[in-house]
């Protein structure tokens, strides 16, 4: 084994007691212990050095992520010229809409929310930024896979699980590669409850001043809702229309 490649040990368990916290909330040194899998003093000795550079709180035994994570999460944000430029108009898209506009890249074979918005109270999904999702089975990751180079849509389709979330996620190669020529030849994606029961969008790429696809925009709402000419016509219209401007707006930034 390649020792210079190797994991370090103590960085990985570090990671996993975050990451426990992101999804916990909050949680004591036990519980932290039974689901990282490690002993409870490499537990303590962790969240008291966090605590001590102000990444984690303890709160009479429990402990939460601090605001630090915060200012490093914003920062990691605005490093991508799309965020900054694509947030203004995702605001506009979706205004008086009862739909959730959706701004996703693509990093280490998964697609990433960088910016999510909500257009109207009437609709309650879940709009944190951050939050990760599969490629194959939402309109912004099959909007990103279908104008990869081969190269990359090769590297991405070997590296995926092609999980089926619903009874029409797409969890076969060769269907999902017939899926997406037929994204890149209609120019927009749409998910059909495949991620979610009730759930359906519609999303478009972005590009780049070099034209590569940089990430992908998209409407997300009810499937009561989306559908018909509203659905398969006015709301990708919309997004083709959002997706010019980003992408006139990221040549000249």
């Amino acid at each position: 084994m390649d020792r210079t490649n190797a994991p370090v040990e103590s960085i990985t368990t570090l990671l996993s007691v975050v990451e426990y916290l992101e999804q916990a909330d909050k949680a004591g040194v036990t519980e932290i212990s039974d689901s990282v899998g490690v002993s409870k003093s490499t537990v303590h000795n962790h969240l008291t050095t966090l605590r001590e550079r102000g990444y984690v709180v303890n709160e009479d035994g429990r402990y939460r992520l601090g605001l630090r994570f915060l200012r490093i999460g914003e920062t990691t944000r605005m490093q991508t010229d799309l965020f900054e430029i694509a947030r203004p108009q995702i605001e506009s898209l979706v205004e008086g809409l009862d739909v959730v506009g959706n701004l996703s890249a693509e990093e280490h074979g998964e697609g990433v929310y960088l910016y999510r918005s909500r257009g109207s109270d009437d609709v309650r999904f879940s709009t944190r930024a951050g939050e990760r999702h599969d490629l194959h089975c939402t309109a912004t990751g099959k909007s990103i896979l279908a104008h990869a180079s081969s190269d990359r849509l090769e590297t991405l389709l070997e590296s995926m699980d092609l999980v089926g979330y619903t009874e029409n996620t797409i969890t076969e190669r060769e269907k999902l590669l017939d899926e997406l020529k037929r994204v890149r030849d209609r120019g927009v994606a749409f998910d059909e409850e495949e991620y979610g029961p009730g759930l359906r969008c519609v999303g478009v790429p972005v590009f780049g001043s070099d034209d590569a696809v940089i990430g992908a925009i998209s409407l997300s709402g009810p499937a009561a809702d989306m559908k018909g000419e509203w659905y398969r016509e006015t709301l990708r219209d919309r997004l083709l229309v959002t997706k010019n401007r980003i992408e006139v707006n990221l040549r000249d930034y």
